[in-house]
This record gives structure tokens, sequence and C-alpha cells, in this order.
């Protein structure tokens, strides 16, 4: 099957299509309104998916046969891009690559060579594609860091201007300063409104005019020239050190590029290809690793694996499989300040899980709703992922004294994949299948699918069955949007963000994982009955340690002495909850009658296990016995 090249430029007034066939060549394009993802989220994906859909009706073509590659406005946002890329469902395309805008600009730059581009708009932002094809990218921080070189930043340059010529020479204002005064008005309140109120693009909105003024009026000349200088320095600080052309890009390229110094210039060349072509070439280098005897141009004697450079290309947009902003030099710490580092990573997590505390709670409420009709909960994951999930499974027959079979947890590959990595359990869709099969898995049942990147092929299988049986199911992912949260009833994410250690979902992903699983089997259990008052009453004694810990909760829940809990410990055959009850029936006796305990375990059972309320109905109606 023949494969087809889609790029689509996305921004804040047009966004562009282009189908081009596997050389390049153009075979069908179209157009659409704004696709900017800061400024309209839910707009900007009304405009993409129609305008790919236009450009395969017109082609003929199916999404299968497409490489897609999105440049759009916004996409440095991992959240929103993420967002974009689940509505597109990237499954069904042969290939499919969301970035920014900035991205695709720079690889049709010099088309796809090495090259230092500069984008001016409202904004700014430079990006350097090196020999090696990677990338780094310079400022474009926004407009309230400053964005030196947007025009943004040059309106509000020409504004400051024009507000100390009227604090210093009143009575003889430039055309500059005459033209800032009716846009932001001529007294003092009308131009503080302005001032509060104005925004980016009403700033930027002042450039052309500024640009304009300069041929003639010295105050606009100086503005240009601030402007100028601050686009030098952004062009010296990203071409650092090498020998690269650069392309100034943008709507006020034109304007720029003459104010620069003679040496800036010589280093100029005009862009090659715009940003939808740029598109294109980033998707033909997907789509070349294809061709048989194809190789990369970065590595001319490896082997290539499609499929791990498609994945490559997907994880790398994936915010917990980025690197920090901050580039740590973790090799080049000493122990302690590498601990440190690390602490401090760990503390952001808590505030990411109390984002998804709403969610929990829904999903703790379904729990303890399955529980009382004999459904169980079912964790599943792989990995990481999955041993956690085994883990809180595993601790609840000791601190809860419910069945084993009541909380499981199973991973991908099985036992022995707790203790060993297991190759390509992770891939396999049918293996989810067979285990929950395996298990008996019922609609009673309530599925949690645990994948801190959120596209487990295993987790996403198995949510998939559990709602195809009518099952509750609920997916748990550290990075928004993802395909297990779509595949769930009830979202759960914990966005932790890029990892200290790039990529090791160990850390601040698994720490966040942890303490969700902790949330949810201990708050459905408390709500279930087993926990009195914050007391773990339905604790099995089965070993010292425990006969111990059970004796202290006996003591704490009633005041009694060590030696009495004792004795009730061993009249209620080990279990603290009847325990703590049999004391209420003992009152001041010491001695217990087996019609007590037999009176006492029938009021357990018409409470359903609840110590309190087991505990309310005795004090309301005494027992006779």
């Amino acid at each position: 099957m023949p494969v087809y090249l889609l790029g689509i430029d996305g921004g804040g007034s047009k966004t562009l299509a282009l189908l081009c066939d596997a050389q390049g060549v153009e075979v069908a394009q179209a157009s659409s309104g704004p696709a900017h993802l800061t400024n309209d989220l839910t707009g900007a994906c009304d405009t993409v998916l129609p305008l790919i859909t236009t450009v395969l009706h017109q082609a003929q073509l199916t999404p299968a046969q497409i490489v897609l590659v999105v440049g759009i406005a916004g996409a440095g946002d991992d959240r929103l891009k993420q967002h974009l890329l689940t509505a597109l469902k990237p499954e069904q395309y042969a290939g499919c690559y969301v970035t920014t805008d900035a991205k695709t600009s720079l690889h049709g730059a010099n088309n796809g060579a090495p090259v230092v581009a500069i984008a001016l708009g409202t904004g700014s932002v430079a990006m350097r594609l090196d020999q090696r094809q990677q990338e780094q990218q310079v400022g474009g921080w926004g407009f309230s860091i400053g964005d030196e070189g947007g025009g943004a930043a040059m309106g509000k340059a020409a504004v400051r201007a024009a507000l100390w010529e009227q604090d210093c020479h009143p009575d003889s204002y430039s055309s500059l300063a005459q033209y800032i005064f009716s846009v932001i008005g001529q007294n003092k309140t009308d131009m503080l409104t302005w001032l509060r109120q104005a925004n980016a693009n009403q700033y930027a909105a002042l450039a052309p005019r500024v640009i304009e003024l300069a041929g003639s009026c010295k105050a606009a000349l100086g503005v240009l020239h601030k402007h100028a200088a601050d686009v030098e320095l952004l062009i010296k600080a990203t071409r650092a050190d090498t020998t690269l052309p650069v392309v100034v890009l943008g709507g006020l390229a034109a304007a720029t590029v003459p104010y620069l110094s003679e040496q800036v210039q010589s280093w100029c060349q005009s862009a090659k290809a715009d940003s939808v072509r740029g598109a294109i070439l980033i998707a033909r280098q997907l789509a070349d690793v294809a061709k048989p005897g194809t190789l990369p141009p970065s590595a001319p004697h490896c082997h290539t694996d499609v499929s791990a450079i498609a994945l490559a290309r997907q994880l790398s947009q994936l915010p917990t499989e980025s690197r920090a902003a901050l580039r740590l030099d973790l090799a080049g710490l000493d122990s302690e300040s590498l601990l440190k580092t690390l602490n401090q990573a760990d503390q952001t997590v808590p505030y990411a899980v109390a984002l998804a505390i709403p969610t929990l709670a829904k999903l703790v409420d379904r729990i303890v709703e399955a529980f009382a009709v004999g459904g169980r909960l079912i964790y599943l994951g792989a990995g990481t992922s999955g041993r956690l999930g085994v883990l809180d499974a595993v601790e609840c027959p000791p601190t809860f004294s419910v069945q084993p079979e009541q909380v499981m947890g199973l991973i991908a590959g099985g036992h022995s994949a707790m203790f060993r990595a297991k190759e390509g359990a992770e891939d396999d869709e049918a293996l989810a299948v067979a285990d929950l099969t395996a298990i008996g898995f019922s609609s009673r049942d309530v599925l949690v699918g645990i994948a801190a990147s959120g596209r487990t092929p295993y987790v996403i299988a198995g949510l998939r069955y559990a709602r195809s049986l009518g099952a509750l199911t609920a997916g748990i992912s550290c990075n928004p949007a993802t395909e297990v949260l779509a595949c769930a009833e009830l979202a759960i994410c914990a966005a932790v963000g890029p990892e200290v250690l790039s990529g090791s979902t160990r850390l601040k992903a698994g720490t966040a994982q942890k303490l969700l699983l902790n949330m949810i089997s201990t708050a459905a259990m408390v709500r279930s009955g087993k926990v009195y008052q914050d007391l773990m009453v339905d604790l099995h004694a089965s070993n010292a340690k425990l006969k111990a810990r059970a004796l202290n909760i006996i003591g704490q829940a009633t005041g009694c002495s060590l030696e009495e809990a004792a004795y009730l410990l061993h009249q209620a055959a080990q279990s603290v909850k009847l325990a703590i009850l049999l004391y209420h029936y003992a009152h001041d006796r010491l001695a217990i009658s087996s019609a007590e305990v037999q009176a006492a375990q029938q009021l357990l059972q018409q409470t359903h296990g609840h110590l309190q309320r087991a505990i309310q109905t005795l004090v309301v109606q005494p027992c006779a016995v």
C-alpha cells in the first residue's frame, strides 16, 4: 500500500493542509480557520479534524495510508498536545505526530537541513536544527517574561517611549507618541485603563505603525533599533559557535533584517519552504524508514526498526518521557545534592495527586457498591505499574481481613514478571483478555487499569474488554489525555510532568501511582466498615507482630488493659473487631459467655461488618443475653 504524507500547519489566523505523495509531490490541499490550542482547544480540534477528513476525501484515501504531521500553535503545552493527539486517534494512521508550528517552520526553513530559525510574530522564539538533526529552542517563554524581538515587545517598547515623552517633554510629542496616545488615550485615566487591560495581541497590533514611522520619526527608529538588537541577541545565542545559516520568519521578518548588523545579515538567507512544507518534510522522514534499504541520514549504518522509531516519536510527546526544562547534570552531583534533588522533585507529587481526588471519590463509592454485591477490585498493569497494583492488592488481606480474591492485582507476564521484566508482555493485548477471563472477571467487578504513560496496550485491551462486559472501569495515568484515560469510564490523572531522571517513571510517576492506589483501597475499605475510628479493626492476628498490634488496637478502642485485651482477643478467636464489640457486652465483667460471642457475631452480620453501627445498636438496644 503506497504511503502518502499529510502536513497540517495550524496558527492563530488560519490552518493549512497539504497532502503529498511519498516523494513530496503535491496531491491535494485545503485551508480552514484558525487552530491555536492555547487560545481555543476545542475550536482547534474542530478545525483540524474536519480539515483532515476533507483532504482525504478529495484524494480518496484512508487514514491507514497516511503519515500525518500536525504543527500547531500551543502544542508546546503537553496537556493540550495530548488532547489533540487523542482526538486524532493516532492508531488509525500509518504514522501520526503532533508538534509545534515552530518546529515545522524550523524544518521548512532550510528544507530539513541544519539551520537556525527565528520566528518573529506576536512573540518570538528561536530554534536550531544541528547536523545530528537535534533541536534546541531558545526563548518563546511568553509575553509576561519578555519575548524580546516579538511584536508585543516592540509595541510595549513604543508605549514606554511615548509615556516617557509625556513625563519629560509634555509640550512636544513625536509622531510615535502622538500615534500611541491616539490608541491608548489622551488622559491619564484612559491610559491607565488601557495599560491594565492590554494583552500581548493589543501591544503587537502597534508594531506595524511603529515600523512605518521609523523612516521619519527618531523615536520610532529608536524602538526599531532596540527591537533589532533584541533579535540579534536571540540569533547569536541560538547560533552559538556554529556556522549555521539563519532564517528569520514571521510577519516582522522583512522589517527586521535590514536593521541587523552587517555580520548577522551575512548569516541570513530566505526560507526555502513554509511551515506546512516543514510538516511534510517531517512526515517524509517518518515514512522513509518504512522503505526497505532506506536508513535515517543521521545513522547510515544502523538497523532501521520502523515500529521503534514511530513509537519513539509518540513517546517523545508524553510529559513523563520528556526531559525536564531544567537540564540537570545528575552524574556531576555529589550524593547529598543528588538526594536533595530527588526529594525536591518528589514534593510536587502530592499536589498532582490531590487534583484527582474528586474522581477518586466517585471510584471509591462505586467500589464500595461493588463489594456490597460480591464484586471485586481488580488492578491491571505492566512493569512498575503492574507491580504496584499487585503490591496494593496483597496488602489488603492482612490489613483488612478480606479474602485474597476480593482485591487482586494482575501484571502483564504473570507471577514471574513481579521479579524480572518479561519482554513484550505489555504489548500483548490478547494476554490481558486471557488474564481477566482466567479469574472469572464479570460485570460485578471493578477494573482499575494502571499505566504511567497512558498507552500500554495490555492495559488498554483489558479496559476495553471489561467495558464490553458492562463492568466499571477506571484508568490511572500520569499523562493527560491518553488512551488509557479515554478507554475508562473514570479517568484519573496525576500529571507529575517530566522525571528528574528522564523517562524513569518509577520515580515521580511511580510514587503518584502508589499514593493513588493507597487511597483507593484504604478509602474503599473504610467505607466498607473495615475501620473503626482510625483503627484497623479488621486486622487478623495471624503472627506475633500482628497479635501485639491487635492488643494495642483493642486497648486504644476501649481503654482496657493489655491483659483484658488479650482475653477479649482470645474469646473472639483473634478477631479484633469482634473483641472490641465483646468489650461492650462485658461492661465491667471479665468473663464473656459463648452466648455473648454468638450474639456479637450476629450483630456484626446484621450491620454488614460495620463496628460503629454495631456499637450504636448495642447502646440503643442493650443485649439481654
